[in-house]
């Protein structure tokens, strides 16, 4: 009993101090709810939209943790985006989403090859020149697209604020990674035509050895020794 009379109270303090303002009436305050407000303000944040989605009150981070589940490697923020402006049905959200998605595929091939190649499990890959960085253009201080407002690009893209460098376009990334393949194929290749050479070589002079032994048996017969 006492128990339940303590969160009666608890439920009346929190009450008290979600709704209580001294300087409105009691006409004021029950004019419109906490929940109310919000809704309104959701409301016309949507208006401010440039781009509907249809991401729903999913976090973009558990969106990328489901992707990459459902994938099996890491996630880039291009996919993530992507995801949230098609509907269920397949259909764009809009033209608008629709000119973006069209954007934004045209790069995205090369965020995916970035995302298996140097991603990090359970976090979606995000550089200033990916796929959205293309189309959207640099990221306001204090804030990365579709990784949420209490992350800014220096600690997102792990360079300093004060630093002209760069993590480089992904099309740098990947043509210095196929240059560096295609050393160690070159090198793989010159060591296995050098290993074939000398197979060669030897099986010639193991020819040259079983002649020359059976020429030497037809002079002296059994004098000459047998060849192991």
């Amino acid at each position: 009993m006492q128990s339940l009379h303590d969160r009666l109270r608890s439920f009346k303090y929190k009450l008290r101090n979600d709704n209580f303002y001294s300087n409105k009436s009691k006409e004021e305050i029950l004019e419109k709810t906490p929940k109310e407000k919000q809704c309104e303000q959701n409301a016309k944040d949507r208006k401010k939209l440039k781009v509907s989605h249809a991401g729903g009150g999913k976090s973009n981070a558990m969106r990328g943790r489901q992707m990459e589940q459902k994938l099996g490697r890491p996630t880039c923020r291009s996919e993530v985006i992507l995801s949230t402006l098609l509907k269920k049905d397949g259909n764009f959200v809009n033209e608008e989403g629709k000119i973006l998605v069209d954007k934004i595929s045209e790069h995205l091939p090369e965020d995916q090859k970035l995302a298996i190649s140097y991603g990090v499990p359970l976090k979606i890959l995000a550089h200033p020149n990916d796929a959205i960085g293309k189309v959207f253009g640099s990221e306001y201080s204090g804030r990365v697209r579709d990784l949420g407002g209490n992350v800014c690009p220096s600690n997102a893209f792990r360079m300093s604020r004060n630093s002209n460098v760069n993590l480089g376009s992904s099309s740098s990334i990947s043509h210095q990674r196929v240059e560096d393949l295609e050393k160690q194929v070159q090198t793989l290749k010159e060591k296995l035509t050098g290993y074939e050479e000398t197979k060669e070589k030897l099986v010639q002079n193991e020819n040259h050895l079983a002649t020359l032994h059976r020429f030497l048996k037809s002079k002296f017969d059994s004098e000459l020794p047998t060849l192991n």
